[in-house]
Parts: structure tokens; sequence; C-alpha cells
């Protein structure tokens, strides 16, 4: 994908019953937008879930939840979803994050920042420092399981991976919320990292049968604020995440990986 992020637009997703009030639905009641998002997935690799979230569930339905409204997680609304590499603390993080539409907000915008247009914006010594391994993330809520976990993983924010069609072909590692520097020179590169993100957010504005690719590697996201109504007709997106090289057998069981985190730091 020569793009961080990729639109197609999805003529028939079938009937949308009302926006529930979970996540935790069965596919059963969205038949034709399943099959469509899982025919779209094999344009990413392989079908991917994490055990921790949704019960492991590959499809995710991202809604909102009562309880979860002022959380840095998908279920939200009432405050912004910091801008984030999905996973960022996973050794064994999505390489694509796909998202379709249900039924859309026009009032909400999913938010992305592509890694071209984040360097472009930093100067050649904070991208140096923002290339060594003097940060770490700490690790999601939603993979806490309401346990106090200080689990970190220890990486670099950006990684230069040669050039293709001689255009360098950035990645980073980023989030917004959990990452922090090792000492104040990476914290000070971590500020100047925040503002040409900033800088560089596109809005989008999801509507239903909209399908949006996301290469987690090049790109952040993220999502605006909005007030839910919980009366059925509620933003509603699916989320199918894909992995391009698969981890090792002990860490997967058919498309779930199972990795355990412990308190610690890790390096990546």
């Amino acid at each position: 994908m020569s793009k961080s992020y990729v639109m197609f637009k999805i003529s028939d997703i079938g009937d949308i019953p009302p926006t529930p009030a979970t996540p935790l639905i069965d596919d059963s009641a969205t038949p034709l937008a399943t099959e469509v998002l899982m025919q779209f997935s094999q344009l990413g690799g392989f079908p991917i879930s994490y055990k921790q979230e949704q019960n492991g569930k590959l499809i995710q339905n991202i809604v909102p939840v009562h309880k979860t409204e002022y959380g840095q997680i998908s279920t939200s609304s009432k405050t912004n979803l910091y801008l984030h590499t999905e996973t960022a603390f996973h050794p064994y993080r999505p390489s694509f994050v796909f998202l379709l539409c249900l039924r859309g907000d026009d009032s909400v915008s999913t938010t992305i920042a592509s890694v071209n247009d984040v360097v472009e914006k930093l100067d050649e010594e904070t991208i140096e420092k923002l290339k060594m391994p003097h940060f770490f993330t700490g690790i999601d809520e939603s993979f806490k399981d309401g346990k106090n976990n200080n689990f970190s993983l220890v990486t670099s924010v950006l990684r230069d991976g040669g050039e293709e069609l001689c255009e360098l072909r950035w990645t980073m590692t980023f989030d917004w919320q959990l990452m922090k520097g090792m000492n104040r020179e990476a914290d000070d590169a971590l500020e100047k990292m925040k503002n040409a993100i900033n800088g560089s957010i596109e809005n989008i504005f999801l509507k239903a049968g909209d399908l949006l690719l996301i290469d987690n590697n090049r790109a952040v996201h993220g999502r605006s604020s909005f007030q839910p109504r919980y009366d059925g007709t509620d933003r509603w997106l699916k989320r199918l995440l894909t992995i391009k090289h698969m981890p090792p057998k002990q860490h997967i069981i058919g498309n779930t990986i199972i990795t355990e985190f412990s308190n610690g730091k890790t390096n990546r």
C-alpha cells in the first residue's frame, strides 16, 4: 500500500439493526457487513484478534458504551481518542486496521496522521533522537483486565525502512497517552513529535458503507469526541485487524493472539 490509508466505498452492507448498547453482539446480526469485512481483510494478511479484547472476538464492534464515555478505549465517546499506533505496546501488533462504517455520525471524525507528513515537520536532530530506542509505552487499559500492570515496551518512535520508488519508507510507533521518553532529551523529542502530528492531522468523516484501511506502521489514528444518544442511532463501526508476519506458534491459537503481559519491560 503506497499510502498510509485507503478508503473503499461498499455499495451494499445489508440491513443494519439499531446500534447496540454493547460491542459484544453476534456477527449474525450484520451478516453481509461481516462477510464484506472478511473478504477485504485478505488485502492485509492474516486476520487476528487478541484474547484480552472483547473476549478474543475477531470482528469487533466499535460503539459508545455508557460506562466508558471518558476512557481512552474504542468504546469511549465524550473525550477525544488520542492518536496512537494500534496496540503500540504489543510485540505482535497488527499490520493493518480495517474500519467498516455501518452507521455514521456527521459530527464525529476519525483522525489520521501519516508518518511521511509528520517527518517533514521535524528537524534532523529530532529525527535522530526519535530513531533511538529511548522511549517506552505502557499497556492499554483493555489489556489489563482490571489489574494493576506496569508492563512497558522499550522502542524507538521512528524507523527508516529504506527507499522505495525514491521515497523514504518511514515507519513509526506512537501512543499519545502512554508513551514517554527515558530522559529529558527523549521527552523533548517526543514533544516535538506531538506538535508535528498535530500539524499533520486529517479528519475523515465516515459514512455508512465506507471502509477505511489504515497502515498501522505508517499512520496513527484516533477519533474526535461526540455526544452519544444511546437510542439505537449512534455511530457504529466494525473493526478487523490483520498481520503480515505470523507470531510464534506458542503466541497464537487459531486467529487469536494469546500473549500474556507481566510487570516489567521488554524491547522491540
